[in-house]
Formats: structure tokens, C-alpha cells, sequence
């Protein structure tokens, strides 16, 4: 059986910086040194980033993985402009260009995990396999809960030519999403020959989509017992989704949620809680 090989990507930007360079220092101080970790920034960034680089990552320039036809214009903010679509959201953008991250690496397995998230154990990504299968994460029992899953696995179903299924229940998005890079580019693809035009001018012209979901999808319904997965229900982050800062007691209070099986542990950017204070509870600075 051949021995895998695995990545960490990461896409972050300027604002997220400093939770970037926390998530570099608990991957060197958790992750084995043969997991490579690719950051995927903009160009205007990557001045910014360069302080941050070492011997364990390597830097992706977005504007060098994208098609030609998708640019950016400074006055625009929360918009790329294409040539072939209506302007691209920056999540759809951002979505885009995960998508074409295995498309330029050569690991055999990519684990996707946000500028906001950081590892709090040891993790290597090996002790997870089972007879040569790595985890999907897919948490079931979900209809109703995530109210655009339904929109996402609909996207999802348009773009692979398959019925959407109306009692779709499942979860694939996550912290530290595990890919395998041939599937996600036979999925590509399959999207281009469904299509008939470029996948990125497909996924560019949609207004609600999501790429883990899309690949759960493929994976689970078009590459089946094929997909080299097996399929992992368990959240293994210790997770803060809340939209306000977390203060010194509620930091603390998540790391006492921390179980055996969790690896990382992941406070959103968005609620605005200080990588400093992230430090000092998790023993990270």
C-alpha cells in the first residue's frame, strides 16, 4: 500500500494575519515537519505575510492560480470583476480558489483548515487512516439545521448532472476538511464535461454554493466505495461560531470543553476576540 502524502492549506488576508501566524506556530509546534502548509494570500498581501515565512510553509499567490479572465479592482471591495460572468463575490472567489489549490500541489491529500482555526494537540494526519482510506468528515442528521444546505447541495447536484436529493441531511463543511487532491480534480472535471464550459466560469455565475459540499457530494454519490474515504461523523475541534468577542472566563471556558479525540480548536474571526487573549488560555504564546 503506498504511503500518502499530506498538505495543510491555508487561504487567509491582512486582516487575518495574526490568527494565521498562531495557526503556522501550533502547526510547527503539533504537525509533523513532512505535512507540508501552503497559505494561499492575494498579491497585495504577500509583503505582508513574507515576516511570517519559514522552512515548514510555502506561499500561494492567488492571482497565479486564477483564470485570467477573474481580476481584482482596488475601488471594489467585496467584489472580483470577470469577463465572463456578473462580478464574483469575494466568498464565491474564495471558494474558487480552494477549488484550485491540488490543481498546482502534488500531496496526495490536502486538509483545508481557515486562518482562524489552530491546533491545541499533537495531530498527525496518518493516525487517522484505515486500510489506506482517509476521513470525510460528515456529520448526518442535519436537514433543517444549516438552512443553506439545501441551497449548496442543489448547486452542487446542477453542477455534477445528478437529481438533488430532497431529504439531503448531510454536513460536510468543517474545520480541517480532508481532501483527496485526484478526487477533487476528477471532480473538476466531471463539472466541465457536465457544464461544457470552464468549472470556474460554472461556479464564478452562482450566488450560493459550497465547495465541501460539492465534494462530499461527488464523493459520496458519484465516486462511492471508489472515493479512497471513509466517513468520519466526529467534530474533533472544539469550535466558537459566536459573532462577539470572547473575553478571558469564556476562552477559558471553551478549552474546558477540549476532549480526548480533539485535535484544534477554531474562535471565528468574525466575533472579534483577541489573538492575544487566544494565546494566554491556550498556552500558545
Amino acid at each position: 500500500m503506498a504511503t500518502l502524502t499530506y498538505a495543510i492549506v491555508t487561504p487567509s488576508y491582512w486582516r487575518d494575519i495574526d490568527r494565521c501566524a498562531l495557526l503556522l506556530e501550533s502547526a510547527a509546534r503539533y504537525v509533523p515537519r513532512d505535512v507540508r502548509h501552503y497559505v494561499v494570500v492575494a498579491r497585495r498581501d504577500v509583503a505582508l505575510f513574507e515576516p511570517l515565512r519559514n522552512d515548514r510553509w510555502d506561499m500561494i499567490i492567488v492571482e497565479d492560480i486564477l483564470p485570467r479572465w477573474l481580476f481584482r479592482v482596488p475601488a471594489l471591495r467585496w467584489f472580483w470583476i470577470s469577463l465572463k460572468t456578473l462580478p464574483v463575490r469575494n466568498w464565491i472567489l474564495q471558494q474558487i480558489v480552494k477549488l484550485s489549490v491540488p490543481g498546482v500541489v502534488s500531496e496526495d491529500v490536502l486538509l483545508y483548515a481557515d486562518s482562524d482555526m489552530f491546533f491545541i494537540r499533537p495531530y498527525d494526519p496518518r493516525d487517522y487512516e484505515r486500510d489506506g482510506l482517509v476521513p470525510l468528515f460528515a456529520e448526518t442528521g442535519q436537514k433543517g439545521l444549516i438552512p443553506s444546505n439545501d441551497i449548496w447541495e442543489r448547486a452542487a447536484a446542477r453542477l455534477l448532472g445528478i437529481p438533488s436529493e430532497k431529504d439531503f441531511d448531510i454536513n460536510y463543511v468543517g474545520q480541517l476538511v480532508c481532501w483527496r487532491r485526484a478526487n477533487a480534480i476528477a471532480m473538476l472535471k466531471w463539472v466541465e464535461q457536465v457544464t461544457g464550459r470552464p468549472w470556474q466560469q460554472s461556479i464564478a455565475a452562482l450566488s450560493a454554493f459550497s465547495e465541501y459540499i460539492l465534494y462530499g457530494v461527488f464523493v459520496d454519490r458519484i465516486c462511492g466505495k471508489e472515493s479512497g474515504h471513509w466517513s468520519d461523523p466526529v467534530i474533533r475541534n472544539v469550535n466558537y461560531w459566536g459573532m462577539s468577542p470572547l473575553d478571558i472566563a469564556g476562552l477559558e471556558s471553551l478549552r474546558s470543553l477540549r476532549q480526548d479525540y480533539h485535535h484544534s480548536a477554531m474562535v471565528s474571526s468574525k466575533s472579534g476576540t483577541k489573538v492575544e487573549a487566544i494565546r494566554q488560555v491556550f498556552s500558545m504564546t
